[in-house]
């Protein structure tokens, strides 16, 4: 008997274990699947940003410059497609205090296109800079930046409706960032690369604070 009740509380006290085992385990299993997934990477000169940027009409992210492409870049607007795809533009740091909201964007702006074809897919970087007046073109990979531009046809075709905007579209967006210290955002309901009507890009905000 006294053989028996040893036995019984060794199994016992090994059901208890094994059953308290398996409540933690669920317990845990709840609490990683409850937890909000990671969407930000630290950035790198040579690596994009993976994180995922609200395509929202409401400005809240705040503009600052960064290193990314091997420059000092900072993240003006957001402008989002009825495909699902959306673009990230972004100024070189060096043009900021130069650009003046009204007036043609000064020599040296360098404006940089991420093309991005859902959060976690980000495709070719276009690039244009104003060069002597006239705006040049490139595009280059993400991990092999390239500042090689040069005037081109094709190109300026899709920006040439537009001189009230410099042949730039954003630049709206860009100057009302500039003045807000807000990244900007829009919708344009068209797919692709085909260039959205000029209203698309017209700020939602009437702040009117000084440029930085």
């Amino acid at each position: 008997m006294h053989n028996f009740l040893l036995f019984k509380r060794h199994w016992m006290k090994w059901i208890i274990l094994f059953l308290s085992t398996l409540v933690l385990a669920v317990i845990l299993s709840h609490t990683l699947n409850r937890s909000p997934s990671l969407s930000y990477r630290p950035t790198s000169s040579n690596q994009p940003s993976t994180e995922s940027y609200p395509i929202t009409n409401v400005t809240t992210d705040e503009v600052q410059v960064q290193s990314k492409y091997d420059r000092s870049l900072a993240h003006y607007a957001t402008v989002s497609r009825s495909d699902g795809s959306f673009r990230q533009m972004f100024v070189n740091e060096e043009a900021i205090t130069a650009i003046q909201p009204g007036e043609p964007l000064p020599d040296g702006t360098l404006i940089v296109m991420e093309s991005w074809y859902s959060p976690e897919n980000l495709g070719t970087v276009f690039v244009k800079q104003k060069q002597n007046g006239e705006w040049r073109y490139g595009s280059f990979s993400l991990d092999r930046p390239n500042y090689q531009m040069r005037f081109s046809n094709s190109c300026h075709s899709c920006h040439a409706p537009f001189p009230k905007t410099d042949f730039t579209l954003t630049k709206p967006l860009l100057e009302a960032a500039l003045q807000t210290r807000q990244v900007q955002t829009a919708y344009c309901d068209r797919a692709g690369r085909t260039p959205c009507d000029p209203t698309t890009y017209i700020p939602h905000t009437s702040d009117s604070s000084s440029i930085f």
